[in-house]
């Protein structure tokens, strides 16, 4: 798997190098996770039988070759050939003398620690050499002993005790371990006992604790997410090489803090979202990664005394199911989370989405269900079977020495890569599952995917918590605008579109989807930088459709908007509005920028007029109702007198992998290819500026003119408060609200995305509302349609309260608090089961105030405007922190049917980022706000609902039901509801600081339902 170290290259060094990626690491050795395939249980040897490390050993040579026996088949030529290919390119230019400084005079060692990872892999090709059968140099003496002696070089003099880090970290704990490791286990039998404690007492130095993250040369920062897992993966494979129980139990232990969820910073989300470098969407590499390395250290020690046990592991199997998976298309994995990946010459979207695949079968094997299995074991072939650019046939070019830029032909996939996919492909039994046709939404990394048959269309966006790109060690120089509202169209018949050059040819200032300042702008200008705005995000329909917002603020220049994206069944609706800049360039909304390939060519028709194009061909035309490109769909512009200023362009482009990566061989040759491109120029300083027009994926230019004729789709609001549509044909009205407003049916009190649908059922109609508050600003939002007889209960999220259904409207309180712009649901009938409406309440503190221990324990706090809570689990100590507030509950009446005391704030404590907040009745309502101390307050009383926060502010809600219920004067109570607000009873927490009622910021609120 590709997954770039984090190397800064000096600005001395010798010729640029390719980035020497995870996946590069597992090409060298057979791409995958497909040694494992023997179980433990069958390692070769005898030893293994009685020695858990033989049998560890035999495992992970199993994982590194692929366990093959026979290679002869033909399936297996390329792997073989281009092994053979590599290893006498290696063996003729290694240096053997006793005075040699470097072991290949194209990596020179001693300031560029990538020279040493590539050195180690280098040496990792030969040892695959010498352990796969069927090659040129399977079980040579001459070759052992060339690999043993380069050891003893390295870890001697390079990779040693005693020598300082310099350069990246990564090479250090990460690249050059894995590949030391990996060698001293393929070629064990050949090694001393010596040998093997210099390659043990090398990866020691280094990752003697995988809870640290180097920062070279001498100190550290803990280790998180993927890099984490890299790190437990090296100390545990080192365990097995060195017969070392207590490495493995060290690197068994440590990865378990990456396993649970996350709601901050590096990690697995509940929505299936994954961060790295704290706000970049990188499922597919950093993510892959993290996935991989737990489902082969799963399987490396499953049976064994050291076997992975943690209940957390449940979390990855369904964040494969919910959040890798689903950003797979066609065997090719999303642009939209490849983050820097994009810019590598040698790591496309095909080679992620192939190592994807043979994940996904390595957690097939390691699931226990059955059914799971299966599903995962089709999903994989289905991809393997469709990505028909990176398959078990296809093969690449391998620079061998990077000062004259020699390559060889080898594999794409490798020895143990094909050996993995033909479990499945070459299995009639597994059926190849279809592409699945449903809309998914990740907030917490701000992406969105909607799949209809023949397309899919992807979504990249940015916020307060996501950053627009990332630049690391000089890769990704131009994905200025990758973050922007990037929509990529991945057509079933164009696998090859962003992996054909795309990344180093396109105009990265015109990417799909995107409204940019076209001013010049510098190399990474931008970039790991956040907007400040909040609003951005979606709801979700059924699964089936959905409506995505973007407050668009850009980096370069004060360029504002706000975007929106209808997803529909055969369409897009895009809207723009408000677009505003001062920066006196032209600002252009890009609608396609088509990739044709070479010797490529479609037809543009415009309004039914073909265009005759020709490379340098460029036409602005006004009065577009639509266009069309052949071979890709259709684009139907929603202005009733049709769109001005629409830049068509045929283009020829020429690039450098070195543009956009620092890494890239300056030994590449440039690229050329053919764009077509449909732009909206919005001129120069426009001031709110529009668009509105629909993206028709594979419709053929009959099809676009029958669409614009009479679209089924019409805009009811295109203003910077509110963009909403309505599609008559499927009866989906959809709406994002930037401000509380009405637009068609619907009306919000809150930011919000509200997607709402009428059908016909059987015995009646159904009206489904989904709801959801990407600005992550109000703890519940009141949400009124005007519809009429939709009086009966057909479903509901816990969270969504119908208040009425007469007169002509359906009313809605709906909870979006804490839920970090997930979707809400409700769906209605008009037959069936009659509900019963409900009232709600959100009832403001009367009084509220937090008491302290220790010192402060006479001291009060009800002027403050914060609460903070803290739960040090030890007496006294000054730490422990306790929030009260009280709520006058005399005007509710009825019966409590749910209570939720919402607060917000946010961890603010150098132990961490996130922590759990619980309620509690108090045994007394009698305390003051002004006189309450830790040594008179009320003591706590009956333990209420629990909630968790983050480092990122937001709300919290804590059910207090059963104490709400209690103090309403009906009941028997005096009509005053007094709460405790703590961490959980024994559970050393975090320190929280919470808005009080005098903040004038989300202040606290109860929220009171009754029926």
């Amino acid at each position: 798997m590709r997954h770039s170290p984090d190397r800064r290259r000096p600005s001395f060094a010798l010729p640029p190098l390719p980035a020497l990626t995870r996946r590069r690491l597992l090409q060298l050795g057979g791409v995958g996770l497909g040694a494992l395939a023997l179980p433990l249980g069958a390692a070769s040897s005898v030893a293994a039988a009685t020695d858990p490390y033989a049998a560890l050993r035999s495992a992970w040579t199993g994982y590194l070759t692929g366990g093959v026996t026979d290679t002869s088949g033909s399936v297996y030529a390329p792997a073989i050939t281009g092994l053979n290919a590599e290893a006498a390119a290696f063996l003729a230019s290694i240096q053997t003398g006793s005075g040699r400084t470097s072991l290949w005079s194209d990596l020179p060692l001693g300031s560029v620690s990538a020279n040493m990872t590539t050195t180690f892999s280098r040496l990792k090709t030969l040892a695959l050499a010498w352990a796969i059968p069927g090659t040129d140099y399977t079980g040579s003496a001459s070759l052992a002993a060339t690999v043993a002696s380069a050891l003893d070089f390295m870890t001697s003099s390079v990779y040693a005790p005693g020598i300082t880090p310099y350069n990246n970290w990564w090479d250090w704990q990460i690249g050059s371990s894995q590949a030391l490791e990996d060698i001293g286990v393929l070629m064990y039998s050949q090694l001393t006992s010596t040998q093997v404690a210099a390659c043990c007492a090398a990866i020691d130095t280094y990752v003697s604790d995988p809870t640290k993250q180097l920062i070279v040369p001498s100190s550290s920062t803990t280790s998180t997410g993927a890099n984490r897992l890299d790190e437990c993966r090296a100390v545990i494979v080192r365990g097995a090489l060195g017969s070392d129980p207590t490495a493995i139990a060290t690197g068994v232990a440590d990865l378990s803090p990456a396993l649970p969820l996350v709601m901050y910073g590096d990690g697995l989300y509940a929505d299936g979202s994954y961060q790295q470098h704290s706000g970049v969407a990188y499922t597919g590499t950093y993510g892959e990664i993290y996935f991989a390395d737990v489902v082969a250290l799963v399987l490396l020690l499953q049976g064994s005394q050291w076997a992975i046990t943690d209940p957390n592991l449940a979390n990855l199997f369904t964040g494969v199911a919910d959040g890798f998976a689903p950003m797979v298309h066609n065997g090719l994995m999303l642009d939209s989370v490849r983050g820097r990946a994009v810019s590598r010459f040698n790591e496309s979207d095909a080679d992620d989405g192939f190592t994807a695949a043979l994940t996904l079968l390595r957690y097939a094997e390691a699931t226990t269900d059955a059914n799971l299995a299966a599903t995962w074991r089709a999903t994989a072939k289905g991809w393997l079977q469709r990505n028909t650019v990176s398959t078990i046939a296809s093969t690449t070019q391998s620079i061998v020495d990077y000062t004259t830029g020699q390559t060889v032909t080898t594999s794409t996939a490798g020895v143990a890569g094909i050996a993995l996919a033909q479990s499945v492909l070459a299995d009639s039994s597994v059926p190849a599952a279809p592409e699945p046709q449903t809309h998914r939404q990740f907030p917490d990394m701000a992406r969105a995917v909607h799949r209809r048959p023949g397309w899919a269309y992807s979504l990249s966006l940015c916020s307060r918590e996501i950053t627009r790109y990332e630049v690391i060690n000089g890769e990704n120089l131009h994905g200025w605008f990758t973050g922007d509202g990037m929509g990529q169209l991945h057509l079933d018949t164009d696998v090859a579109q962003f992996n054909d050059a795309y990344w180093d040819t396109a105009d990265l200032y015109q990417l799909p989807g995107t409204t940019a300042d076209q001013g010049a702008l510098a190399n990474s200008a931008g970039q790991n930088t956040k907007p400040s705005t909040s609003w951005v995000g979606g709801s979700v329909l059924s699964g089936d459709y959905g409506t995505v917002g973007m407050q668009l603020q850009a980096a370069s220049t004060n360029l504002t908007a706000v975007k929106s994206w209808f997803c529909l069944d055969d369409s897009v609706v895009c809207l723009g509005a408000g677009i505003t800049s001062t920066s006196g360039n032209h600002v252009v909304t890009t609608v396609e920028n088509r990739n044709l390939h070479t010797g490529g060519s479609a037809t543009l028709s415009v309004n039914g007029n073909s265009q005759a194009t020709s490379p340098g061909w460029t036409s602005t035309v006004s009065g577009v109702h639509w266009a069309s490109i052949s071979g890709v769909g259709g684009y139907c512009f929603l202005w009733p007198s049709g769109a001005n200023n629409v830049v068509l362009a045929d283009s020829s482009r020429t690039g450098n992998w070195t543009d956009v990566n620092a890494l890239a061989p300056t030994t590449l040759a440039s690229d050329t290819r053919p764009y077509l491109s449909v732009a909206l120029d919005h001129g120069a300083s426009p001031t709110g500026a529009t668009y509105s027009y629909v993206l028709l994926p594979t419709f053929t230019e009959a099809q676009t003119a029958a669409y614009a004729a009479a679209p089924p789709v019409s805009v009811l609001s295109n203003t910077p408060t509110v963009q909403a549509v309505t599609d008559s044909a499927l009866g989906v009205t959809m709406a994002n609200f930037f401000a509380a407003g009405t637009a068609g049916p619907i009306t919000v009190d809150a930011p919000a995305s509200v997607s709402m649908q009428t059908a016909t059922q059987a015995g009646g109609g159904q009206l489904t509302v989904a709801v959801s508050d990407p600005s992550r600003a109000a703890a519940t939002v009141h949400v009124t349609v005007a519809a009429s007889g939709y009086t009966s209960f057909v479903s509901a999220d816990p969270t969504v309260t119908v208040l009425a259904v007469g007169g002509g409207t359906v009313e809605l309180l709906v909870e979006t608090g804490g839920s970090r712009g997930g979707t809400h649901s409700v769906t209605l009938a008009t037959s069936g089961t009659a509900l019963t409406p409900a009232s709600g309440s959100l009832l403001p503190a009367t009084a509220d105030t937090y008491v302290r221990d220790g010192s402060y324990a006479s001291t009060n706090y009800g002027t403050s405007t914060t609460l903070q809570v803290k739960n040090a689990n030890a007496s006294n100590t000054g730490y422990d922190r306790i929030a009260l507030l009280k709520f006058d509950t005399t005007g509710v009446s009825g019966t409590v049917a749910r209570a939720v005391l919402w607060l917000n704030g946010s961890v603010q404590d150098s132990g961490g980022n996130q922590t759990t907040l619980q309620a509690f009745a108090t045994s007394a309502d009698s305390w003051s706000e002004t006189g309450t101390t830790w040594d008179n307050a009320p003591s706590r009383g009956t333990a209420l609902g629990t909630g968790a926060l983050s480092s990122t502010a937001d709300w919290v809600g804590l059910d207090v039901t059963s104490a709400v219920a209690a103090s309403l004067t009906g009941a028997g109570g005096d009509g005053t509801a007094s709460l405790a607000v703590w961490e959980p009873t024994g559970v050393t927490g975090l320190a929280v600081v919470l808005n009080s009622r005098e903040n004038s910021a989300n202040p606290p609120v109860l929220e009171v339902v009754t029926r």
